[in-house]
């Protein structure tokens, strides 16, 4: 019990240095700050940043992460009634990701946008999205009982997620967890649309 606590607590401090490291390389800017001033800034010596991170990319993206642990519980925890659709279940289990960036919407964009524009930070997330797809994958395939049909729903979820992210993105009235109903509604009627 200490130990899961002591995890748990770590964690906690983990997204928090994130979120002060993030919101100082945005304001500043990716490329002109170091490891050393972005430690100083969040109040932790160097050697404390790296045991918390790789690298600023790995704190930068960490930001990011909002509600991924929660996510992938909240559909393992989904009351399951037969004829459910999966990519329902996914999107319903989104909602607790919308919810925490309710929270915090304006840094959780200029952290998005300083990823979208710095290569390093892009390649970071690329990986760090292969991790969330295999815990998506994962997760799934325990929901639905087919690894191949849970890659497909996975995919497709992925798909709609980062395009609901892109919508919310773009519109700084906008409320994630609508962007999100948007997104997948449009991944769902994707088959159905036709060249002009």
């Amino acid at each position: 019990m200490a130990e899961l606590l002591r995890d748990r607590s770590r964690e906690i401090l983990r997204a928090q240095l994130a979120d002060a490291a993030a919101d100082f390389c945005a304001e500043r800017g990716f490329d002109a700050v170091t490891v050393e001033e972005i430690a100083q800034h969040i109040g932790i010596s160097r050697a404390t940043f790296f045991r918390y991170f790789e690298s600023k990319e790995d704190a930068v993206v960490t930001s990011t992460r909002t509600g991924r642990g929660t996510l992938i519980q909240a559909l393992r925890d989904a009351p399951r009634s037969p004829g459910a659709s999966a990519m329902d279940a996914v999107r319903a289990a989104l909602e607790t990701t919308a919810a925490l960036a309710r929270e915090r919407p304006e840094s959780l964009r200029a952290h998005i946008r300083m990823i979208s524009a710095t290569a390093s930070l892009r390649r970071r997330l690329a990986f760090d999205r292969a991790e969330q797809r295999k815990q998506l994958d994962d997760a799934l395939a325990e929901l639905i009982g087919s690894p191949v049909e849970a890659q497909a729903v996975a995919s497709a979820s992925m798909a709609a997620s980062e395009l609901g992210w892109a919508l919310w993105v773009a519109d700084e009235s906008a409320d994630l967890g609508d962007c999100l109903d948007r997104a997948f509604d449009l991944i769902a009627r994707a088959s159905e649309v036709r060249l002009a």
